[in-house]
């Protein structure tokens, strides 16, 4: 997609050492902003409030922050999507005016799928009215936010979009630790926290709307285009609603453990074990940053490369030799991203201690965060792999991966919660491993079966001369039964 790609790659190619951390900050942003703006303004919030507030407090303001972010992230998921795919398909049929109403259209699928989510939370746990509107006003905002950071990627102002979100995270801290310090409580502390996010939110669309600003014709096309693409990209909204719920059940399961802790407000967690897998899951967003860089950039001038050849009725020996520059170049750069973290969770798994006595948090989740650290790196090849299967419409088995990792860390979780607290944090880990060592391989084979793939596999013509009319989709077995032949199965000669 054009956009924050053609800046990285300007920002590379001048080859000086603050170029290139603009470069990978922008990086970092894109990938994971919303990430990096929680865990920042949570860790600053505790470090200073915690003294004057105390834990109950401050343990209310946070846990309003973890569910708006989770049930928005999980629920907007399919939206983000699906609204990424139409921006890209305007995109490249040169339909520029089309991108603002699927703004709009995405924003109203957005507040449609968080804020009936949020209310079932606010009712279940039976929260006081004034806990309840500070999670649904929260969750619909970073529902927008999430959405609004899919059409960044097509935006060239790089700049806006990381200075939106260093504004909302100054705001958020200084309201926040304002409302801490006049004894506001956590809804006042969520209040000002919501004040930066809503700034954020601003700053982003504010950015989209100035890149793409042909007027609005009719305000209800972008809803109808979001209809449409969630019953023409059903597997893919299906997908992002799999895989992050994946990366959420694990807490969920120790929620509702026997380690859970429930809050003045009657929400629950677990911050024995919550509290380690967020830290680990920090130190994930280096390699995130980089391989965005990596597949916005050199990725992307080899896939344009290899589809080019093609188009210019390449020969077949041309067409091979593009493909096999793709599949080095992407492997390559893929296996150096995944060392890297490699060293960087190597280094968490030594520092456990140190980084545990500094957080004031308890030895017991030493343990934990090990494993924690260790998933990261598998996490990372999963995260990495089935993105660049998506760049070749490999949407089953993006799908059947997605249930495999939430499959693997249900599971493996709930069996850790009945093992004991010794095995803490193994579930995760190995959901991980197994589910990044498939989906490498998978990704693998992609390359390896990329003509096959792009001549006949996923030619639409090919599949309509050989397809019945009445055949239906095969079910979620018939998914994990791809998987399963993807990796037993003898690969075809390109």
């Amino acid at each position: 997609m054009a956009g924050i790609g053609f800046e990285l790659r300007r920002l590379r190619q001048q080859e000086t050492i603050s170029a290139l951390a603009s470069a990978f900050g922008h990086a970092a942003v894109v990938a994971a902003g919303p990430w990096l703006f929680t865990i920042l303004s949570l860790g600053v919030v505790t470090l200073i409030v915690e003294p004057v507030v105390g834990l109950d407090a401050l343990a209310g303001f946070r846990i309003i922050v973890i569910y708006a972010f989770a049930v928005s992230l999980v629920l907007t998921a399919p939206v983000g999507i699906v609204a990424t795919r139409l921006m890209a398909d305007a995109l490249w049929l040169k339909r520029i005016d089309e991108v603002r109403p699927l703004l709009i259209g995405a924003y109203g699928a957005a507040l449609a799928a968080a804020l009936p989510g949020a209310a079932l939370v606010a009712l279940v746990f039976g929260l006081p009215s004034t806990t309840a509107l500070s999670l649904v006003a929260m969750t619909a905002t970073v529902a927008l936010i999430w959405v609004a950071l899919s059409f960044c990627g097509a935006v060239r102002d790089y700049r806006g979009v990381t200075v939106s979100f260093l504004a909302g995270l100054v705001v958020s801290l200084l309201l926040a630790i304002g409302a801490a310090l006049a004894g506001l409580g956590p809804e006042g502390m969520a209040a000002g926290f919501l004040a930066g996010l809503v700034l954020v939110l601003v700053g982003l669309t504010s950015r989209v709307l100035a890149t793409f600003p042909a007027p609005v014709a009719d305000p209800l096309a972008g809803c109808r285009a979001m209809l449409d693409g969630l019953k023409r990209y059903r597997l893919l909204a299906i997908g992002a609603l799999a895989g992050t719920t994946a990366v959420w059940v694990d807490k969920w399961v120790f929620w509702f453990s026997p380690v859970g802790e429930r809050v003045d407000s009657g929400l629950i967690h677990a911050p024995l074990y919550d509290s380690a897998m967020f830290i680990s899951s920090l130190f994930i967003i280096p390699s995130l940053a980089q391989f965005v860089m990596r597949l916005e950039t050199d990725f992307f001038d080899r896939y344009q490369n290899y589809y080019g050849t093609i188009q210019a009725h390449g020969t077949l020996a041309q067409i091979e030799a593009s493909r096999q520059r793709l599949k080095a170049t992407t492997l390559d750069h893929l296996v150096l991203i995944t060392a890297a973290q490699v060293g960087i969770s190597a280094v968490l798994v030594l520092a456990a201690p140190a980084i545990i006595d500094f957080l004031n948090l308890q030895f017991r989740q030493i343990a934990i965060l090990r494993y924690g650290a260790l998933g990261s790196v598998f996490q990372f090849v999963f995260i990495a792999a089935t993105s660049i299967l998506l760049f070749f419409d490999r949407r089953r088995t993006f799908i059947a991966l997605q249930l495999m990792f939430l499959g693997l860390n249900l599971g493996l979780s709930l069996a850790t919660v009945a093992v004991g607290e010794d095995t803490y944090g193994i579930g995760y880990f190995l959901a991980c491993a197994l589910s990044g060592f498939t989906a490498y391989i998978l990704a693998d084979r992609t390359f390896r079966n990329l003509n096959y793939l792009t001549f006949i596999g996923n030619n639409p013509s090919v599949k309509a001369a050989t397809s019945t009319p009445r055949r239906r989709p095969p079910g979620l077995p018939g998914m994990l039964a791809e998987v399963v032949r993807a990796l037993t199965s003898q690969a075809p000669r390109s």
